[in-house]
């Protein structure tokens, strides 16, 4: 693809976050989320335009979300929508656009759309790898500051996830207050080898889930008096 044309999707995809106030998911996210997703094309048959601009596009709705307390709309959804009359207007193939819009639909854990195509599996991938290893935490304590929930809380699984996950562990959170980077370790992110789809993204999960692990178990440590 000419470099005019990405440099027209990245200008417009950066524009999004202007007013974003969430270091977590802003747009050097976004920029990280499109090198691994590079990172993870790489030797592999896929359209790599398909994964550049779906990792450029996949945040765009976050700010929607954002405003919503009632925790209802889904950012890839809000995504998709704004994506797609963009697109239109470069005048990309139809086929190309609808492949572009179900990666960036797909690319959440805490919904029904799943991953169908290898492109889709790649930015997926790329997304999930942002929740584990130093990255990971960083991120995590972000969330906390900007969503008032805990720094550390425990939780019976089941019984929270009944209380406010929707009845799954992995459903969408709907009081943010309730919420802890410790919960969400156990109930999505120390599970992270399980639902990534690509080898390369799963060797990746592995080096940086045992990162994840010494912190949480020290975290933990110290939260009860631990010197």
């Amino acid at each position: 693809m000419k470099q005019d044309i990405m440099d027209k999707i990245r200008d417009f995809a950066k524009k999004h976050f202007v007013n974003n106030k969430d270091s977590a998911h802003n747009f050097e996210h976004v920029e990280r989320v499109y090198n691994l997703a590079v990172e993870l094309a790489e030797g592999e048959d896929v359209d790599i335009n398909v994964i550049k601009i779906a990792a450029l596009l996949h945040d765009i709705g976050g700010e929607l979300e954002l405003k919503d307390p009632s925790g209802q709309t889904d950012h890839a959804e809000q995504s998709v929508k704004l994506a797609k009359p963009f697109l239109q207007g470069l005048n990309l193939p139809v086929q190309t656009i609808e492949h572009i819009l179900d990666c960036i639909l797909s690319h959440r854990y805490r919904t029904e759309n799943k991953p169908k195509t290898k492109e889709a599996m790649i930015v997926f991938d790329a997304d999930k790898l942002e929740t584990v290893g130093a990255i990971g935490i960083a991120r995590a304590f972000v969330w906390v500051g900007k969503n008032n929930a805990h720094i550390y809380k425990t939780a019976d699984i089941e019984k929270y996830a009944n209380e406010n996950l929707g009845g799954k562990a992995n459903g969408r959170i709907q009081d943010k207050t309730k919420h802890s980077p410790q919960i969400n370790w156990e109930t999505k992110d120390k599970r992270i080898v399980e639902y990534l789809y690509t080898k390369k993204a799963k060797e990746i999960a592995k080096k940086r889930k045992k990162f994840s692990e010494k912190f949480f178990a020290e975290l933990e440590k110290e939260i009860n008096g631990a010197k």
